[in-house]
């Protein structure tokens, strides 16, 4: 069964969105596959970025839905089919009666539990001394007079931002470099993040496109909308950066890497995150079971898409179990080494 951070990463990006209901349909193991099928089929946004035939699947799963006589038979159908789609924000929410475990597509639904950081251990034996700035941010000075800063999630929007943001940059701007953590945490919203990389941004510059289907084709979307990193706040910290990223990195966090991407001071160190960028929308299925499906195309300033595949560090350090136990993250002491160049 996944651990209990996996579920509450997804059930913090399931709340984005309420359950919306479709018109009620027939209560059995059929209907309900066919009302999976046919909503991935008006609303996915990935089908061409992840070059999958849709209609194929269909043509696979259809024949298998109509011998289905369980709820059981029902599960097994549907994660099968949703695991090719590799997208982390797809996912199965049985209801809890029924038994069955909480399903996940793409990178994070291969991960048992998230065993590579523990911010206990940062505070414990890495900060001379910590704050906490409410919503999201834990901060303090490391050795050599570097900063750090944990951001927690993304889900306010930036009016909410302004005044924490900046007394923790108020706190850190004698600091000859920051290390910038989105390890751990939830998704939240993409203006958070623009906002938040603004901080660090002398000039304004393209960072991310983002379009939404919205036809019946699988290449019916609007128009792209381009997202701007604009200098945000009374100042702007632009000394040297690393961001630390792991696979759990999901959603607005990493929109927001793709803000900081564009930052000439920013060096990325870690592991490769989840690479799920484009927002969800949750569904009811007959039977009361929740699922949640992508809608867009989410792509940086040069229509690169990183959905299933993620984004991969400039420097690739993948934390172990037993080192984390030890009292050490090995991401953090090489970016305390980078900062140090």
């Amino acid at each position: 069964m996944k651990k209990l951070v996996v579920l509450l990463l997804l059930s913090a990006l399931w709340s984005c969105d309420d359950i919306l209901l479709g018109e009620e349909s027939a209560n059995t193991p059929l209907a309900n596959f066919e009302s999976v099928w046919n909503e991935f089929d008006a609303k996915y946004g990935l089908f061409e970025s992840k070059g999958i035939d849709w209609d194929s699947v269909y043509t696979v799963y259809r024949p298998q839905a109509e011998r289905l006589s369980s709820d059981a038979e029902l599960y097994s159908l549907l994660t099968e089919m949703l695991v090719g789609l590799n997208d982390s924000h797809v996912a199965l929410l049985p209801t809890e009666e029924s038994g069955f475990e909480f399903f996940q597509s793409g990178a994070l639904g291969k991960l048992d539990s998230m065993t590579d950081f523990s911010l206990e251990i940062i505070k414990e034996n890495y900060l001379t001394n910590h704050e906490f700035a409410d919503p999201f941010f834990t901060y303090g000075i490391l050795e050599s007079n570097i900063g750090y800063i944990h951001i927690e999630g993304f889900s306010d929007l930036p009016k909410f931002l302004d005044e924490p943001m900046s007394d923790v940059l108020n706190a850190l701007e004698g600091t000859d470099g920051i290390i910038v953590d989105v390890r751990g945490g939830y998704g939240g919203e993409d203006l958070a993040g623009q906002f938040l990389g603004g901080r660090f941004a002398s000039s304004s510059q393209p960072y991310m496109k983002s379009r939404v289907r919205n036809g019946p084709n699988p290449n019916d979307f609007t128009s792209f909308e381009t997202w701007n990193l604009i200098p945000t706040g009374d100042f702007q910290y632009t000394k040297p950066i690393v961001v630390l990223t792991h696979r759990f990195t999901i959603s607005a966090r990493e929109t927001f890497c793709l803000a900081m991407k564009v930052l000439p001071q920013v060096t990325f160190i870690g592991d490769t995150t989840a690479g799920a960028f484009s927002n969800q929308i949750n569904r009811e299925m007959p039977n009361g079971w929740g699922y949640s499906l992508s809608i867009g195309q989410w792509v940086d300033a040069n229509n690169q898409s990183y959905e299933g595949v993620g984004l991969v560090p400039d420097i690739l350090i993948e934390n172990e179990k037993e080192d984390l136990l030890n009292g050490v993250d090995e991401a953090l002491e090489r970016a305390l080494d980078q900062l140090a160049l």
